[in-house]
């Protein structure tokens, strides 16, 4: 289990959670093989990123089906949105579940309805 990123105070704002500012994000060994498995491309492109998309991330939201907390960076260069879906425990613990890309047109679509919000990082 290691720590690959924070929730910010900005994140908590933007998102209005009840999570203590810094609060680490987790990953295990688990979520990192399923990462490896499913998403192979992202994983080998992305996944010594995933910590800048937790702290830094342009855009954030809430996934309406599991309440886990997304991260998505819009990585320009490549024209490719990448998310990470982090899931907080009973206990208030943060886990990185997922690395995956976003299609542009869910990513349009996700922020049409709301259900991601750009981070204003001011």
């Amino acid at each position: 289990m290691e720590i690959i990123g924070y929730i910010s105070q900005a994140v908590i704002d933007t998102l209005d959670l009840c999570i203590k500012p810094n609060t680490p994000v987790f990953i295990g060994d688990a979520n990192i093989e399923h990462i490896k498995n499913r998403h192979p491309y992202e994983y080998d492109k992305y996944y010594d990123d995933i910590s800048t998309i937790i702290n830094s991330p342009d855009y954030v939201g809430i996934n309406p089906k599991d309440a886990s907390i997304l991260f998505v960076r819009l990585y320009e260069v490549n024209g490719e949105y990448i998310r990470v879906a982090v899931k907080v425990t009973a206990s208030g613990k943060c886990f990185a579940k997922t690395l995956h890309s976003l299609s542009t047109c869910n990513a349009e679509r996700y922020l049409e309805k709301g259900t991601l919000k750009k981070l204003d990082t001011q």
